[in-house]
């Protein structure tokens, strides 16, 4: 047998631009996974007027006792402090995330108990993050016990204080999810889960499910207010533009200022709309988002008590159908101007045009009135050369007649004037014809 080769190494073309990162997507903020007992504690922070670097070196503080360097342009971090504790932090667009997971002795779970004070920061450093919070949520997971669907209920009325108790199971009875969605004064929000045997992975999938409810529930209504007052400006928009609408059909009011006043709301409502858009297009995004969630979910309500999601649908819901319907209205007030203006515009450039036409007429009334008024001219012309014609033709006569010759001067003028007349006539004819057709030539010039 000849001697082996060892086969070249089969290579791909280059890679795409962006090629590593997008296949790479499917790795980013994987649910972490979670023993139980276990607390875990998740900030929402804005930080539309913050810069990275104010954020990154409030990081560099915590990061470097830990022997991790955090880069001006690193959008996110995971500080391990040991097997179970931990910190990870994102940086999106206009918030950033600080998510803290550690375990929790149950004994010191109480309505007057702050778990805020549990986290292992420095002092100081947590209310240093820069931003302003928009979340701040705990959820905090134990064993279910084989408690009773009663004892669990108020094993969480006690340790969650007072408030409207909501509950729900989750995922197939994996556990049994209590709140009040009230804010203690610490600031937190609290989730308290019972969990059946579960492995630590699907807990901290449900866990991080959960927390996105609450993140991108809170992101979605931060377009609410605005949205609220946006009905009220649309009723002052949309009552200008009826009232302009109205001034079309009054023959008193000057078009041309009709349509800069509605130019002018055409202007303020663009602008109303490139200030608010984006943030109602985010709160859909984040609305589907939570239901997505909720659906991954699939909450069953508990004995005698209202379901989580269905008390916090009744209250999402109609504030996401104020902002969609905002939303719609701003579009459809923009369209309306758009169509009013275009209607008047039309209405003007008509009346421009009749009123170009009036002039036309006008201009072809008088040219018919010059061209008569040239006839005349060109006909006394023609008499009075004729005349001038006739004359010398008279003189001629008496001076040949001066002469001796037999010639009548009577006879010769008469004969003369039918020719004068002709010769006459036929000359400024033949002149007028030629100016014509110099016009026409020019005419044709100018059409090509």
């Amino acid at each position: 047998m000849g001697e082996s080769t060892v086969p070249l190494a089969v290579q791909l073309p280059l890679d795409a631009p962006e090629r590593s990162a997008v296949h790479n997507e499917v790795h980013v903020r994987p649910a972490r996974p979670l023993p139980i007992p276990s607390m875990t504690t998740q900030l929402t922070v804005l930080t539309d007027k913050v810069s990275a670097a104010a954020e990154t070196r409030h990081l560099q503080r915590l990061a470097m006792t830990h022997g991790v360097a955090v880069g001006a342009t690193d959008v996110g971090l995971t500080l391990d402090f040991d097997d179970v504790t931990a910190l990870s932090w994102e940086r999106h667009d206009d918030y950033s995330l600080y998510t803290f997971h550690q375990p929790l002795d149950p004994a010191v779970l109480g309505a007057e108990a702050s778990l805020l004070a549990l986290l292992p920061l420095p002092a100081g450093w947590l209310a240093g993050i820069p931003g302003r919070t928009l979340a701040a949520v705990q959820a905090v997971l134990l064993p279910a016990e084989g408690w009773s669907d009663e004892d669990a209920a108020e094993f969480a009325q006690r340790v969650l204080g007072p408030g409207r108790l909501v509950g729900s199971r989750l995922r197939d009875d994996a556990a049994r999810l209590y709140t009040t969605y009230q804010l203690y004064p610490d600031g937190t929000s609290r989730f308290l889960m019972l969990c059946e045997p579960m492995t630590e992975g699907r807990a901290g999938r449900i866990t991080g499910s959960l927390l996105d409810v609450e993140r991108y529930r809170m992101l979605a209504l931060l377009a609410y207010p605005p949205a609220r007052a946006m009905v009220s400006r649309m009723v002052e928009l949309e009552a200008r533009l009826a009232e302009l609408a109205r001034g079309i059909e009054d023959e008193q009011r000057d078009d041309r200022q009709l349509l800069d006043e509605l130019i002018g709301l055409s202007a303020v409502v663009e602008y109303e709309i490139a200030t608010h858009a984006g943030r109602f297009d985010a709160a859909s995004a984040y609305y589907a988002i939570v239901q997505q969630r909720i659906e991954y979910l699939r909450g069953s309500s508990l004995p005698g008590l209202m379901g989580v999601f269905t008390f916090l649908r009744r209250r999402l819901a109609p504030a996401m159908a104020t902002v969609e319907a905002a939303k719609h209205r701003m579009e459809g007030l923009s369209g309306r101007v758009a169509r009013t203006a275009d209607m008047l515009r039309t209405r003007v450039e008509v009346t421009a045009e009749a009123q170009t036409q009036q002039l036309l007429s006008g201009l072809r009334r008088g040219q018919t009135l010059q061209l008569r008024l040239q006839q005349t001219v060109e006909g006394l012309s023609i008499a009075a050369i004729s005349y001038y014609m006739v004359g010398l033709v008279g003189y001629l006569a008496k001076g040949l007649k001066s002469l001796g010759l037999p010639v009548d001067e009577s006879v010769v003028t008469a004969v003369a004037i039918p020719i004068a007349v002709v010769v006459v006539w036929r000359t400024v004819h033949r002149i007028r014809r030629h100016i014509h057709g110099v016009d026409h030539d020019g005419d044709d010039d100018h059409q090509r």
